[in-house]
């Protein structure tokens, strides 16, 4: 079965100023100083790519691991896409996986029916400018067997709110920098010319390092 998972997208979010704070480490120095000009700066946004596919593969683990490790399932989802709109205006990045259906079993067993009828409401309601496509109750949509991923999803924002910290949505991705994982996905997703611009933000750091040591 198909589910989304809670994700605040890229625009204008944390995931999207962690992937910025790469960049601009990529043309610093240790003290957070670029000593590249600012067009070499500005050129390596236009050459980054799309390194948000591996970032959103990892954020599903990261995720499952939370979720199990809060409710004390045993979940397997498994990264199915991502999904991006052509302008967030109106919507958001959403990142898909799949399950098994007895894998949805567990979750809606597990989740508080009143934090579910909160977030069928919230997510179902319709209002100025927004016209839902499903009833608020969760309890006319039919069978669970034949529930679709936004149904879905339903269960997994109402164990987020029930079971998981304030912060965990950055719980999830502190170690991408950390361990060097975003560095990775960032740089491996540059063109050619991209490449360039961070080897040319080296030399010029290590430059000013060396030029640094001979006038201690």
């Amino acid at each position: 079965m198909l589910t989304t998972i809670p994700f605040s997208g890229f625009y204008g979010s944390i995931h999207d100023s962690e992937i910025d704070n790469v960049l601009e480490q990529m043309v610093s120095d240790s003290s957070g100083v670029s000593p590249v000009s600012d067009r070499i700066s500005s050129d390596l946004w236009m050459h980054t790519g799309d390194c948000r596919t591996e970032y959103s593969r990892a954020y599903v683990e990261n995720f499952t691991a939370l979720l199990n490790g809060e409710t004390g399932l045993k979940v397997a989802l498994t990264w199915e896409s991502l999904s991006s709109p052509r302008e967030y205006n109106f919507a958001t990045d959403r990142i898909f996986a799949e399950l098994s259906f007895s894998d949805v079993q567990k979750l809606f067993c597990k989740v508080s029916k009143e934090k579910l009828d909160t977030a069928a409401r919230e997510r179902f309601t319709s209002r100025s400018g927004f016209i839902s496509h499903y009833s608020p109750d969760w309890k006319e949509w039919g069978s669970l067997k034949e529930w679709d991923h936004n149904q879905i999803a339903t269960i997994l924002e109402a164990l987020v709110s029930e079971f998981f910290p304030v912060d965990w949505e950055w719980a999830l991705i502190e170690d991408f920098s950390g361990s060097g994982n975003l560095d990775n996905w960032v740089y491996d997703a540059m063109d050619a010319e991209g490449k360039r611009l961070v080897k040319i933000a080296d030399y010029l750091r290590s430059r000013e390092e060396r030029q640094y040591r001979g006038h201690k």
